[in-house]
């Protein structure tokens, strides 16, 4: 099946009739405008907000009573590109039993967009991490002559692609395969095992981190959280929230008796490193990093997190 360019914006206008639609506009995926999407560009942040925000309350009290607040709208997220849409994969076996994000998750369609080639934006690494495709959406768009060819990836895709908006013609199978083979094999799988990480590398890094924490904030699959109780000045209501947080910070591990378990820098983005190329596949059997890079790209020092393989 084919979505065409001139059938683009109907079909989004058509979607946010019922849903509220999320597309890249600059340097973050925003409300659908009314205007053709950033197609050509690589957001700044992810669509990591949308899943889980930076900040969301988990319930107010009053007293004793308690009453559980989840707001998960119906939505669409248009244009992830496979790096984003595997961290959606991620967090989807992280929070597999969080209701807040699994809600949200559960009312997201996912309509992806694939990358035309490996390092089509600065710092792609996706090719190395293995996430150059993806295989979980609802619809994924190739392009194509014309505009994009789509394939369905759920009951709810093929439902959408049965509208009219979409018309005949088009081969996503084929062109996926294309891209397969076009990939360059000198760099396709070059990362090496998560048991080659270089702690000296590291310690290198560290010294040029000013654990500002743009790090953790751009990327879509770091997910440090904390939870706060705020009261009201009566003292017997109020609210329990959850906010981003860092591991990159200093006091993020500070526990009771004011002891903090990686006071120094190197241990910190030690932990980083080592949550995103090892812990993850330890636990998740999925690497943290997608490649996306944006890591790189908010960098004040411009830190190259693949430089720990040499």
């Amino acid at each position: 099946m084919m979505l065409n360019s001139r059938d683009m914006l109907p079909f989004l206008e058509h979607l946010s009739k019922k849903r509220e639609v999320y597309a890249p506009y600059g340097i973050r995926f925003s409300p659908f405008s009314g205007k053709p999407p950033d197609l050509n560009k690589k957001t700044r942040f992810s669509a990591k907000k949308l899943f889980l925000p930076p900040e969301e309350t988990l319930f107010t009290f009053k007293g004793e009573k308690s009453t559980a607040r989840i707001d998960a709208p119906r939505r669409v997220l248009f244009g992830a590109r496979p790096c984003d849409l595997n961290a959606i994969k991620y967090m989807d076996m992280v929070f597999k039993d969080d209701p807040y994000y699994m809600k949200k998750r559960r009312n997201m369609l996912l309509i992806g967009l694939q990358c035309s080639r490996p390092e089509q934006f600065k710092n792609c690494y996706c090719h190395y991490t293995g996430t150059f495709f993806a295989d979980n959406y609802d619809i994924l768009l190739i392009e194509a002559s014309g505009g994009f060819a789509a394939k369905a990836g759920t009951p709810a895709g093929r439902r959408l692609m049965k509208t009219v908006f979409f018309s005949k013609g088009g081969n996503p199978d084929s062109l996926l395969d294309a891209l397969e083979r076009k990939l360059d094999k000198k760099t396709k799988g070059k990362l090496k095992s998560a048991n080659e990480i270089k702690d000296n590398v590291i310690r290198e890094l560290a010294r040029d981190c000013f654990s500002c924490t743009a790090c953790t904030s751009v990327c879509p699959t770091c997910h440090s959280f904390t939870i706060e109780d705020e009261l009201e000045t009566d003292l017997e209501s109020g609210k329990r929230v959850r906010k981003w947080d860092s591991c990159q910070l200093k006091r993020y591990t500070r526990v009771a008796g004011d002891v903090i378990f990686r006071p120094s820098r190197f241990q910190r983005v030690r932990q980083r490193i080592y949550c995103k190329f090892r812990y993850s596949l330890e636990d998740q059997k999925m690497m943290a990093c997608t490649g996306c890079g944006r890591c790189i790209d908010v960098c004040n020092k411009g830190i190259d997190i693949f430089r720990v393989f040499g």
